[in-house]
């Protein structure tokens, strides 16, 4: 059951790598993330003095997406850090929805600018970053 539970969140998660956040208002992805991903809740405690950003937490699957904003709250890049039990499974859909330039990296076009998302693997974690090239 719980696996059947976490590929169910996995699957409503990977429809965030369809939508381009960079170049959304603050505002307007809190509303689309409501919306579209309501699994990830806004982490308001998160404060850092340094950055800029958003944070929401998916407790139940183990994810955790950081949505970096300019002195504009401007969405500038985003960081998605996940457990490795849903490496498989962003890959596949990394492979499906975006061109494959390397082993760890995709890119794709949208509105004429070109997006470069790139897979690093920690030791407890792995990151997708997805931000302008």
């Amino acid at each position: 059951m719980r696996t059947i539970l976490l590929n169910i969140l996995l699957i409503l998660a990977s429809q965030a790598f369809t939508q381009n956040y960079i170049g959304m208002h603050k505002d307007d992805i809190i509303l689309t993330m409501k919306k579209d991903q309501p699994q990830f809740k806004l982490d308001r405690n998160a404060v850092n003095r340094s950055y800029n950003y958003l944070k929401f937490v998916d407790k139940i699957s183990e994810q955790t997406i950081l949505y970096f904003l300019s002195d504009k709250n401007i969405c500038t890049y985003v960081r998605w850090m996940s457990d490795y039990a849903n490496l498989n499974e962003v890959i596949n859909e990394l492979d499906r929805k975006y061109k494959k330039k390397s082993k760890l990296t995709w890119y794709y076009f949208d509105k004429g600018q070109q997006y470069e998302v790139k897979l690093e693997e920690g030791d407890w974690f792995f990151t997708v970053n997805i931000r302008k090239k």
